[in-house]
């Protein structure tokens, strides 16, 4: 048997539940006179939360049950939440800066620069586009393509343009990197749309770890089978 969870009040369902309360106390409950009303004193304990004190049950439910009193602590209720958001804000603000200081004025604890600029170099994207207009798919054993012709790539963080073969549709497209052995070492998602000349899918896949040497780069539309096209890494 499965375990039901109970579904969550969000900030808008609460904002709409208050509205319809507001509304119900001021039609229902108006109390123009303020007839025993508890005092500012005692409605700003309950918006802070403090119950602590003796008759605050009745202090409750009477704010429940008048609209002036619900309306004062309804506005003291707002304040107080201000007031513990600006502190929250106030206090990450302040670790921020001792964060930083602290940074600053101990240099042991940085990477040494010339560390930084290599995992700089190594998490750069670079842009590389593969035209497959004329190129045969291949679904199955295939005779080998021309060396020449093969598509070259860097072993870096690519963002792959990919011109496809006539017939593809938009969508999306799973990418991967496959082995000589159709084992796959990489993998991406990425969009087609035609730009106007061709069917160009768009990719950002990862090939940093890779071994140079002959790969396949097979695609995929949803729901259908994969177009393979051999490539090498650099």
């Amino acid at each position: 048997m499965e375990e039901q969870t109970t579904p969550k009040v969000t900030r808008r369902d609460e904002r709409r539940l208050l509205k319809v309360a507001i509304e119900a106390v001021n039609s229902d409950f108006p109390n123009p006179e303020r007839f025993g009303c508890p005092g500012s004193v005692a409605l700003k304990a309950i918006a802070r939360h403090d119950v602590s004190f003796l008759g605050a049950e009745d202090i409750v439910d009477h704010i429940a049950t008048c609209a002036p009193c619900f309306a004062e602590y309804t506005g003291y209720r707002r304040r107080h939440r201000l007031r513990f958001v600006s502190k929250v804000v106030l206090a990450c603000a302040a670790g921020l800066v001792a964060i930083a200081i602290v940074w600053r004025l101990v240099p042991a604890h940085r990477s040494p620069r010339k560390e930084n600029v290599a995992q700089g170099s190594a998490n750069l994207v670079l842009k590389a586009t593969l035209d497959f207009q004329k190129t045969t798919v291949e679904r199955g054993p295939a005779q080998p393509p021309n060396p020449a012709e093969i598509p070259r790539l860097k072993r870096a963080l690519l963002n792959l343009t990919i011109k496809l073969p006539m017939g593809m549709e938009d969508g999306i497209y799973s990418v991967q990197c496959r082995t000589a052995l159709d084992q796959s070492v990489a993998n991406a998602t990425g969009t087609a749309a035609w730009d106007g000349s061709a069917e160009t899918l768009t990719a950002t896949i990862d090939l940093r770890n890779l071994k140079p040497g002959p790969y396949k780069l097979a695609i995929r539309h949803e729901g259908s089978s994969w177009h393979q096209y051999p490539v090498v890494l650099e």
